[in-house]
């Protein structure tokens, strides 16, 4: 039977959105793949295939496999530490991949990141016990041709689970949970080098401009010389050891309140009979229903139409009112 050779990237895809390099803290873990057939086992590593993923400079890491054109595996990847790990993380401790059950992952027949192929790889439901795994389905291509399947670690990291806020006087204290995964553990690539981001504004329905950038390890701000009397909105961003290494992503971004759908992919079905992307701006915050979807909120650069653009990042929102001294 003929073999198919596929590329597996490990890195941030989105493009825009993440950086020319990651952070050093991430590259001291060690990041492996496991691969099974089919999708009857959900792979891992005491089983199927394990090997190791090969840093090529820039964050980005890559697997050759020969895999059977017409045939399905699905697949998962993992990070090690050794004996120093970087701060936040245990010795000799193997993290894994939290990803969700359901989503598309980028498929190009070239290294340049044209994704050519929509629909061959995505995330799902493996085994009897759906655990959430990476799949592909091997295109049927000419021989000797590659597939690239672009992924990031644990996809894009999700926003803190809480953020509270305490008023003061000309000040606001700022709390929040670190990052979660999919499966409700803290992100490795969060914490291996990555940060969270807080923007700022007094109508949500404008801009947010950005406060600050801190590191993974702090769930605190005190953000000072405020007006008394005026209400301020926070959003948290948790960015991973990619854009996490580079300050701040955007210097503005607008927000667009209430989610669409509440879910990641930021787009509400508007037909009976067939699925139309719909982005919405709004410009009258309903305050209860953005309590009904936990506070979460999507973000999109400002200098970007968010009707059309795809990466959106998700973020916390908090209302706090600093009363007149």
């Amino acid at each position: 039977m003929r073999m198919f050779i596929i590329l597996l990237f490990l890195f941030y895809f989105i493009t825009g959105l993440r950086g020319d390099w990651a952070n050093t803290n991430w590259a001291k873990l060690k990041k492996k793949i496991a691969i099974q057939y089919s999708t009857n086992i959900s792979a891992w590593l005491d089983r199927g295939f394990v090997t190791n993923l090969t840093p090529v400079g820039d964050g980005t890491y890559v697997v050759k496999l020969y895999l059977t054109p017409g045939e399905t595996y699905n697949f998962i990847f993992f990070a090690e530490t050794d004996d120093n790990p970087p701060p936040g993380l245990n010795p000799n401790t193997t993290y894994y991949d939290q990803v969700p059950t359901s989503g598309w992952i980028p498929v190009s027949t070239n290294s340049n990141a044209t994704v050519i192929f929509t629909n061959y790889a995505w995330y799902d439901g493996i085994g009897t016990s759906k655990d959430a795994r990476r799949v592909i389905k091997v295109p049927e291509v000419s021989d000797g041709q590659a597939v690239w399947v672009f992924n990031n670690f644990s996809d894009a990291p999700k926003p803190p689970d809480s953020v509270e806020a305490i008023p003061g006087n000309g000040e606001i204290i700022l709390n929040w949970t670190p990052a979660k995964g999919q499966w409700n553990m803290e992100e490795v690539n969060v914490l291996a080098g990555g940060s969270y981001l807080i923007y700022v504004s007094n109508d949500p329905a404008t801009n947010f401009a950005f406060v600050t950038n801190l590191p993974s390890n702090v769930t605190s701000f005190t953000h000072r010389g405020l007006v008394n009397g005026q209400t301020y909105y926070y959003i948290i961003v948790a960015s991973d050891a990619y854009t996490g290494s580079e300050g701040t992503v955007f210097e503005n971004k607008k927000s667009e309140l209430p989610p669409p759908d509440g879910g990641a992919e930021y787009q509400a079905f508007a037909t009976p009979n067939s699925t139309i992307p719909v982005y919405f701006k709004v410009e009258k915050i309903n305050w209860e229903v953005v309590k009904q979807k936990k506070y979460l909120v999507w973000l999109t650069p400002a200098q970007f139409d968010g009707r059309f653009f795809p990466w959106k990042t998700p973020g916390r929102i908090v209302k706090c009112v600093l009363k007149k001294h």
